[in-house]
Formats: C-alpha cells, sequence, structure tokens
C-alpha cells in the first residue's frame, strides 16, 4: 500500500487560535488534552466521484496515482450530520483571503502546507466545541506531487532535440496544482523553477515542470494549464452541498466522533486522503501512457475521497 505521510507547516492567516489562549503557553510544562488530526495520502484508498460513489477511470481516459510532495489545506471542519449546513460546522482550522487579486480569493501563502516529514495538526480540545460528530470535511487548495509522462512528440516541440534520439522516453514530471475556487498567487516553486502569478487563479490551474538529461541533452520544460474538472467527492451533497467551485472533499466517520465537555485526555483522528488515480488524462492513442507533446490533455487532478476515523 503507498501511504505517505506529510507535515503540516502553519503559517502566518491562520484562523485556530492565538498562542496567548493555548493553556500550554500560559503554563509551561503543563500538558492539555489535544485534539491530534494525522493525514495520510493512500493510493489504495477508495476512489470515488464527486457524489462519493466508486468511481473507475472512465472509458478514453488514463490515469495514475501521483507520488505526493506538499499539500496546502484553506479549511478543516467538524460536522454533527449530514444535514449541517456548510456553514455551520465547527471549524478547526480556516486560512486568510485576499481581495488583492481582485475577486475574493485563498491567500495561497497562508494556507497550511505539509511534507513527509511529520504529518499531525494538533490543537487543544479546549478551543474545538464539545459535541457529536459524524462527518468530516477540509479544503483542499494545492497540490504538489510527481508523476510520470512521456517525451513522444518532442522530436517536433522541443527546440535542440539531438537528431536521431528516440523520444519515446518515460520522465519524471513535477506538478503543482491549485484546486480551491479561486486562488491568489503571488510566485511559486515548483521543483527548481519559480513561476510568478501575482493575481488569481481559478480552480485548475497547474504548473508542470520537467528537467533530464537525454544522451547529454540537457532541457528544462515548463507548462502551464488548466484542469477543465476536479473531483471533489461530497456524499452528502443533497443535504449539505459545499460552495460551488471549491474543493472542500467529506468523509464519515466509521462511528460518530464525541468531543467531551472538560476533556482529559487526548483525541486521536487519522484522516485518509485518496489520491487513487487522481491525476487522470484524455488518453489519446489509448496506450496508457500521459504524452502531453502529442497533445493529451489533463481532465481531472482532484482527491478522490477523504476517509476519517478515530485511532488510539
Amino acid at each position: 500500500m503507498k501511504r505517505t505521510s506529510l507535515l503540516f507547516s502553519v503559517l502566518m492567516g491562520i484562523s485556530l487560535f492565538s498562542c496567548s489562549d493555548d493553556p500550554s503557553t500560559e503554563n509551561p510544562g503543563t500538558e492539555v488534552p489535544r485534539l491530534n488530526i494525522t493525514f495520510i495520502m493512500d493510493a489504495d484508498a477508495g476512489r470515488l466521484d464527486n457524489l462519493g460513489n466508486p468511481a473507475s477511470v472512465p472509458e478514453g481516459n488514463a490515469a495514475q496515482s501521483p507520488d505526493f510532495n506538499v499539500l496546502g489545506l484553506h479549511f478543516i471542519g467538524l460536522y454533527a450530520d449530514q444535514f449541517t449546513p456548510y456553514d455551520e460546522g465547527v471549524t478547526i482550522v480556516s486560512t486568510a483571503t485576499t481581495g488583492s487579486g481582485g475577486a475574493l480569493a485563498i491567500d495561497f501563502d497562508s494556507e497550511v502546507f505539509f511534507n513527509e516529514e511529520i504529518n499531525t495538526l494538533s490543537v487543544p480540545l479546549s478551543h474545538v466545541t464539545a459535541g457529536t460528530y459524524e462527518y468530516f470535511r477540509a479544503s483542499v487548495g494545492y497540490q504538489k506531487y510527481k508523476i510520470v509522462y512521456n517525451l513522444e512528440g518532442a522530436e517536433t516541440e522541443i527546440p535542440d532535440w539531438p537528431e536521431g534520439v528516440d523520444d519515446n522516453i518515460d520522465v519524471d514530471g513535477f506538478v503543482a496544482s491549485f484546486l480551491g475556487y479561486n486562488t491568489y498567487i503571488g510566485s511559486y516553486v515548483i521543483e527548481d523553477q519559480t513561476v510568478s502569478v501575482n493575481g488569481n487563479k481559478a480552480q485548475g490551474y497547474f504548473g508542470l515542470e520537467t528537467k533530464g538529461n537525454i544522451q547529454g541533452f540537457a532541457f528544462i520544460q515548463l507548462t502551464q494549464g488548466n484542469a477543465p474538472q476536479t473531483t471533489v467527492p461530497n456524499p452528502i451533497s443533497d443535504t449539505s452541498p459545499v460552495p460551488e467551485g471549491s474543493c472542500v472533499v467529506t468523509g464519515q466517520f466509521p462511528s460518530a466522533l464525541v468531543i467531551p465537555a472538560n476533556a482529559t485526555e487526548d483525541i486521536n483522528i487519522e484522516v485518509v486522503i485518496s489520491i487513487n488515480n487522481s491525476f487522470e488524462w484524455e488518453d489519446g492513442n489509448g496506450n496508457g501512457k500521459f504524452e502531453p507533446l502529442l497533445g493529451e490533455t489533463v481532465v481531472d487532478m482532484g482527491t478522490r475521497g477523504v476517509f476519517p476515523s478515530e485511532v488510539d
């Protein structure tokens, strides 16, 4: 099973709690019970559609499970039941928005980012409203990962491609994708390349960087594009829809999560996010290889499900 643990790096602009309000900082050395949320990216988790139903890769398309590096979240929330409106859940994290690019947008630099080193977000339970919660939601704003694609077509599309060198070669491509409804981006780094935007980008925008050395020919390719579709599984869309165009994924606890008043022990949640064939493209020649230089285009790069559970 391919499971990737990721590190939360809490940046400026997160509406969580202030240090002065955290009992553990007011009284150094005092331990307080906490809500610990551990995120795991899993290529073998269920692959779902927008309604939370099992979904296979459509005929005419192909897909792969990416190798994750960084993921950014804009929002984390708990919901009592399937009838709780999106804006009436209990917020655990909500990062900043900005109008710097015109329309209101997620501030990319303020998202919660995580990578492979540490994979747990921890908040004092005293800052979480006591209650019983059946559903978990998270707004996925950013993904950075590695895929494999084929250079077929390089002979005609890449300047100075060496004559006589076969371009039927698989290479690693590094993808930075933005899944929020609208994101204000100053700049971002894919692998080695920095892309300056200084404006808003709608859901589905991505950058793809490739670098390699083919028989002595060194090349770097940087491509930007837009995926026309982003899957956002929500099994309770009929009773509790999420904002249109957002990337708020919804998952149900196997047994309802209980946050007691005046908790005395930690509560631990594991949240599995499915990346099962989450990078999907239009496979023009049906060979199962992503060949963007032949005109094959990305059709979906959303996550494919979220599965929360309480663990010991």
